[in-house]
């Protein structure tokens, strides 16, 4: 955490006493429609810290953190090998394609998926009031907006596979003024420099007091973000703008510089957050007066606009300890061993044909054992006899123990990433289905329960900076639209000034987690079936396009079929009761319902016989008749 006992950070601190103004925002201007600029186009200020002050304070901090670079560089880069299964192999029959069996890969990107099935679910919370609520309501829309404009699951997919390799994960918010809106760009770990002795909180921030971003660009895309130093920039690369140049982006809390070449480019106020303003107005009296404005913010106080992913730490270093890769190496290792061994035994057990020097020459022998793999005639010259000429060697099988250790290696390595349950694999007549089904299970927890709960807390973050985001650069009404309940369209505007009341802003727990909706709804109808699931709950797991509603309809049906009917078909219903009054009353009266078909005859009693086509039933006294007998 910050040391205010530090003297370089009592310099930062003495940024929160800089003026009050906005310079590092635009005011509101509803003719040209721009917002907020992009931290790197914002106007500069003085601060308490000279240049030269600010150029020593980033080399001793490059300084610090190059050592411990050096080493974790040497993880990062044997992670990365083994993930692209190119490390060294062993074979002689080698190539330069990655390692065969590289279960790494395979473990990876199986437990990317299922810990990341799903884009977060943001819940918003706010006082309990009408106003509230509908505050809560368009927050968590607007999020669930960018989390699909932003791609955010494809975004935290990257920061996952970038935490497996590189020990730490990380995003970064800001303002877009292109798109005049808000962003979120996940960066290369490898481009971040931070205080060793740093570490990341389980909120996914890091308390270094300064953050470091190496960023590479063409020499003419510098000079365009800091013109004032264009003649310099043009000059430190002889005129060839062409030129990919790196600088850094230095932040803390309150303030980011830019150094490039032992030079500060520019230097300005932490743009994510809407500091204190000094205004003046008149009073009731007419008196002028000044009065000191705090714009709306979510964050109590200014941070540095990234986000990490961090979940293996002891709190020792800003990287994690170790990681599922790492761990995993000598798993690793010992399969492509394994399969080599046996590929090379496999291949010298094949059986082979000997040919006799007397008999044939080289390229007489290529010939003869080509034609005899095809399965075509064989000519032998003259030498020895024939049984001589060619003899056929037997191979000797692979032990068995050599594919047992191997599959043990394998589900060694599949069970630390949590994926053994949830591989494709082929069927096992042994392993009961209710077997394989707790194995997935218990694997898919442990990736929820797991890495899946910091990566739910990286989320958690990421919305928090966005309702920041919207706070200090929404100064006109932005839109929004989502696909709702009930598959309904929900639409919604959202400016800065309506955060005017404490949220709470968070992740719905196990949204991220992987489902089985097959399963689900076949559970669902088998409990329907038994009467153990009300009708609303079934049609919700069944994704019935208006679950709520069919389950009225279901139970009106069910209970009151006369009602439905009413309720569902109005005019039918009415013409039926109308007749039925008819009818009632004609009883009344005595007359005879009037005949269907308008009075007339029906045509099949013109057509057909009076008693039908079958004849009449015999009757039983016609057994007692008896029979006489015929005369000659």
């Amino acid at each position: 955490m910050a040391n205010y006992n530090d003297p370089v950070e009592q310099n930062i601190e003495g940024v929160r006493q800089l003026i009050g103004s906005r310079v590092n925002k635009t005011n509101d201007n509803l003719a040209s429609g721009t917002e907020g600029p992009d931290a790197e186009h914002v106007d500069q200020f003085t601060l308490k810290l000279s240049d030269e002050e600010l150029i020593r304070l980033a080399s001793a901090w490059e300084n610090k953190y190059a050592s411990y670079e050096t080493d974790i560089k040497k993880r990062q880069e044997a992670q990365k090998t083994y993930y692209l299964g190119k490390q060294k192999n062993t074979s002689p029959l080698a190539y330069e394609e990655p390692i065969s069996a590289n279960l790494l890969f395979e473990a990876e990107e199986t437990f990317l998926p299922a810990a990341l099935s799903k884009n977060p679910e943001p819940v918003v919370y706010a006082d309990n009031t009408p106003e509230g609520n509908e505050l809560s309501k368009t927050v968590r829309t607007m999020l669930q907006y960018h989390a699909d404009t932003l791609v955010l699951r494809r975004k935290l997919t990257l920061v996952t596979r970038h935490w497996s390799i590189y020990f730490l994960g990380v995003m970064k918010h800001g303002f877009d003024p292109r798109i005049n809106d808000i962003k979120s760009d996940v960066i290369d770990p490898q481009k971040i420099i931070l205080d060793p002795d740093s570490t990341i909180d389980p909120y996914g921030d890091s308390d270094s007091t300064y953050i470091g971003e190496r960023k590479t660009v063409t020499a003419r895309a510098l000079a365009e973000l800091f013109p004032d130093h264009r003649e310099w920039i043009i000059a430190s690369v002889d005129g060839r703008m062409g030129t990919m140049v790196t600088y850094t982006e230095w932040w803390s809390d309150d303030f980011v510089f830019f150094t490039y070449k032992k030079k500060v480019l520019g230097k300005h106020k932490n743009p994510h957050y809407n500091y204190e303003q000094a205004i003046t107005q008149e009073d009731e009296f007419g008196n002028i007066v000044t009065v000191v404005e705090q714009g709306p913010n979510h964050f109590a106080f200014p941070k540095k606009p990234y986000t990490f992913l961090s979940v293996f730490s002891l709190g020792e270093q800003p990287h994690d300890i170790t990681g599922l890769i790492e761990q995993n190496i000598p798993n690793q290792r010992r399969i492509t061993r394994r399969t080599e061994q046996i590929d090379m035994n496999l291949s010298r057990s094949n059986n082979s044909d000997v040919f006799s020097e007397e008999n044939f020459n080289q390229e007489t022998a290529k010939q003869a054992a080509k034609a005899l793999a095809q399965g075509h005639p064989v000519l032998v010259p003259q030498g020895k006899s024939i049984a001589e000429a060619i003899q056929r060697l037997q191979g000797v099988s692979v032990d068995g123990a050599f594919f047992t250790e191997l599959e043990v290696s394998k589900n060694d390595l599949r069970s630390i990433f949590g994926t053994q349950g949830i591989t494709a694999e082929s069927g096992d007549e042994d392993q009961t289905a209710r077997g394989m089904i707790l194995n997935q299970s218990h694997d898919t927890t442990r990736i929820g329960g797991g890495i899946g709960d910091a990566i739910e807390q990286f989320a958690d973050n990421v919305f928090n900076w966005w309702v920041q985001l919207y706070a200090v650069y929404y100064d006109q009404p932005h839109f929004a639209s989502i696909m709702g309940a009930m598959k309904a369209v929900e639409y919604t505007l959202l400016k800065g000034s309506d955060l005017n009341r404490r949220i709470v802003v968070s992740v719905a727990p196990d949204s991220m987690k992987p489902r089985d909706e097959v399963n689900e709804i076949n559970t669902a109808t088998q409990l329907y079936q038994n009467d153990l699931l009300d009708p609303k709950t079934y049609f919700t797991v069944t994704n019935f396009a208006n679950p709520e509603e069919t389950a009225g309809q279901v139970t009106l049906w069910k209970t009151n079929p006369a009602l439905y009917f009413q309720v569902n078909f109005p005019d039918l219903f009415a013409q039926l009761q109308q007749q039925a009054q008819q009818q009632a009353l004609l009883a009344a009266q005595g007359v005879a319902p009037p005949i269907p078909n308008g009075g007339e005859a029906a045509p099949e009693s013109m057509t057909e016989p009076a008693g039908g086509l079958s004849a009449p039933a015999s009757s039983s006294a016609l057994s007692n008749v008896p029979l006489t007998t015929p005369t000659q």
